[in-house]
């Protein structure tokens, strides 16, 4: 289930240039098993493999769907989308999971987000990035984690780790507002550059944003506040209007 961190986050202050994309910061909202976090259906946008004896991977998505660097070939491997293809109507629903399976004998393995070190396309791909793009192909503004960050593997296999990132409420508003200026179906993209990876295949998805169902408890201590403020108004409402003489 997911915290609610993303509520709870800082506002970024984002500066934007005239002629330079926006940048701004994907957080990490939660880190858990993947079943039972709060996520809907995902789609697989990005799967990174180190290249032979490589600890370092890094690669993306284009948009016009190909790929580059280390990033697998195949629309059920990496692939770009909308938030039509989603489901999703504003930036606070959208989440991005990252999916590792390293080999790797840490415990447990991990792996570390870092600068990308490819000759071309290297903006696109650095730490964890959302590209977002024009129905033209015009990159409007990115969303990028900090670099440095360890990600850890929960449970072995694909499928077996789900860390969730997603947008603080600052930055959901001024996607949903470039969204808004820019008629149209926009197009996003996901790179990402992983080091100290073991060569296992690491996957970015993305995913549906649900609100977490209230525990036992939470819902006893809502059912008491209710009846506690029906009392009081019972109350007052059987004492009648009562006036002051000065």
């Amino acid at each position: 289930m997911i915290r609610p961190l993303l509520m709870a986050a800082a506002a970024l202050t984002v500066g934007l240039a005239a002629a330079t994309p926006a940048r701004a910061t994907l957080v990490l909202l939660d880190q858990t098993a993947l079943q039972g976090q709060g996520v809907g259906a995902a789609t697989t946008l990005l799967t990174l493999q180190a290249p032979g004896a490589s600890t370092t991977e890094s690669g993306g998505v284009l948009f016009n769907g190909t790929t580059f660097g280390n990033a697998q070939t195949g629309a059920s491997q990496s692939t770009t989308f909308t938030f039509a293809s989603l489901g999703i109507t504003s930036a606070n629903q959208l989440a991005l999971i990252v999916n590792l399976a390293e080999p790797g004998s840490e415990s447990p393995p991990s792996v570390t987000t870092a600068l990308s070190p490819l000759a071309t396309n290297a903006t696109l791909a650095n730490a964890i990035t959302l590209n977002v793009y024009s129905a033209s192909g015009a990159l409007l503004e990115q969303h990028t984690t900090a670099a440095g960050q360890t990600l850890n593997q929960f449970q072995g296999g694909v499928g077996g780790s789900g860390l969730v990132f997603g947008l603080t409420p600052a930055e959901q508003t001024q996607l949903n507002n470039t969204m808004a200026a820019n008629a149209g179906l926009e197009v996003f993209t996901v790179g990402a550059t992983f080091a100290n990876a073991q060569g296992g295949l690491d996957v970015i998805q993305a995913g549906i944003l649900t609100p977490a169902i209230p525990e036992a408890s939470t819902w006893a201590m809502m059912v008491l506040g209710f009846l506690g403020v029906g009392l009081v108004a019972y109350r007052r409402r059987g004492q009648g209007p009562s006036f002051r003489v000065a």
